[in-house]
């Protein structure tokens, strides 16, 4: 693939230089706007802007489309104003919108002179997506579909499909059937109206079992449906239920991606707007996305600090040594941090996948504590096997590192599994139950547990 891309990039290079007309439409039959958008990133914004320049909206479009939000905003704010409003209209309206979205925050003059160089009906329905709330199921349909009224016959369907501009995507095999008042009534498939007879009455095929959702449904909550019915196009609708638009399988993939980043950076204690933010362009979006949780992470390393400070004033030197003891506590803070991140993970994972029900959270979470009940048993019996038979520790000092650390693990899993389901039931995000806090947190009640133990083991055999 890589030596693919660098025969376009040449292509590319050239065609800008002594391309012609039909040279140009050769070029983009033989290759996918995917790998002309992947290899075109790489390229100085100098020859990006130049192709843009050389081909026509009619051909290029999909490959805008295909580019980084900042790339498109790049290309589009060195045309002008009729040539970038030109791209925009050939581009499906969901990409459209997002791109003007964005443009209105970058250059919001400029975004507005393109909006008014549109023809009115696309300035009404780009007007009408950019209104949707952000990660709404508005704002990610497109009003580029196909419906007919629902008292046709086949034959008079057919028609109709021809007279209307067509989507050249998935979205034309299905055919929405609507009311006089544009309510949806269901779908038909494009296969089913070519095999059907032409006298028959097309609401007497349509499929009445239909999927839909409101517009002001969330992102994730669409993409759960999408994943559930198996669907690769989901209707839109208003409260009267009346057909806005419809959401496509390729956005999905899009609110996926997007969804499961989100929650990984979460879930490391970084908040960000957009990858693109954390690899490139101002450090300050990065700085300012990953200090917060460190400095929460300082605040509970300052108070460990004090506890053990508090511990070694406490200590009396009998049995075993101060600096054994704490030699201990970096093994102790360890497992019980990656046992409770582990069962963090797991719930963070299942509520955002739907697995996961607050209702069945209590039977949840004596599962989790069954497991790390198990699993405290297990590696509580191997450390102390360990420090008896190969470090020659005495059976005190290694019962009560057991003990701890067979606390500390089922702590862990309790926090660990608790924190999320309690964090959303407040309708807060649960992927803020991160590692960074966590950890944090662990560490504390960790060094509790173990000093305690620890204290009261030598305060009754001393």
């Amino acid at each position: 693939m890589s030596e693919n891309l660098a025969t376009i990039r040449k292509l590319i290079t050239r065609l800008i230089n002594s391309g012609s007309s039909q040279q140009l439409l050769l070029f983009f039959k033989k290759y996918h706007e995917a790998d002309i958008a992947e290899a075109i990133q790489e390229l100085p914004a100098e020859i990006r802007q130049a192709f843009f320049l050389k081909a026509s909206p009619e051909l290029s479009s999909d490959v805008l489309e295909e580019l980084t939000i900042d790339q498109q905003i790049e290309v589009l704010s060195t045309l002008k104003v009729k040539a970038a409003a030109k791209f925009i209209e050939e581009m499906h309206p969901d990409d459209a919108a997002d791109l003007l979205e964005e443009l209105l925050e970058a250059n919001e003059d400029h975004a507005e002179q393109i909006i008014s160089a549109l023809p009115e009906k696309d300035q009404e329905d780009l007007k009408s997506l950019l209104s949707y709330a952000e990660d709404s199921a508005g704002s990610l349909m497109t009003s580029y579909f196909i419906s007919i009224p629902e008292n046709l016959t086949i034959e008079e369907s057919i028609e109709t499909i021809k007279k209307q501009d067509t989507p050249d995507s998935e979205l034309s095999f299905y055919v929405f059937i609507v009311a006089a008042n544009n309510q949806l009534k269901g779908y038909i498939t494009l296969r089913d109206l070519i095999l059907a007879s032409p006298n028959q009455k097309v609401k007497e095929l349509r499929n009445e079992n239909l999927i839909s959702v409101k517009y002001n449904t969330d992102q994730e909550e669409v993409a759960l449906l999408f994943q559930k019915y198996n669907m690769a196009v989901l209707p839109v609708t208003d409260e009267q239920e009346r057909l806005l638009g419809v959401i496509t399988i390729d956005d999905i993939v899009d609110v996926f991606v997007d969804e499961a980043s989100e929650d990984v950076y979460k879930l490391s204690g970084t908040v960000s707007e957009s990858e693109e933010s954390l690899l490139s362009g101002s450090i300050l979006r990065p700085f300012f996305s990953r200090t917060p949780w460190l400095l929460i992470t300082i605040l509970g390393g300052l108070l460990a600090s004090k506890i053990i400070n508090e511990y070694s004033i406490l200590f009396k030197d009998n049995l075993f040594s101060l600096t054994l003891s704490l030699s201990f506590v970096p093994l102790l803070m360890g497992l019980g941090g990656n046992v409770g991140n582990q069962s963090s993970a797991i719930i963070v994972r299942g509520l955002a996948t739907g697995t996961v029900k607050l209702k069945n959270s209590f039977k949840l979470l004596f599962r989790e504590l069954l497991v790390g009940l198990s699993i405290a048993i297990v590696i509580a019996l191997f450390l102390f096997i360990t420090t008896i038979s190969f470090n020659d520790y005495l059976f005190v000092f290694s019962l009560i590192v057991s003990v701890a650390l067979f606390a500390n693990i089922v702590v862990a899993s309790f926090i660990g599994t608790s924190l999320p389901l309690l964090l959303n039931k407040f309708n807060i995000d649960p992927a803020v139950a991160s590692a960074p806090f966590i950890s944090t947190a662990l560490d504390i009640v960790g060094q509790l547990i173990y000093f305690s133990i620890t204290l009261l083991v030598l305060k009754i055999i001393c």
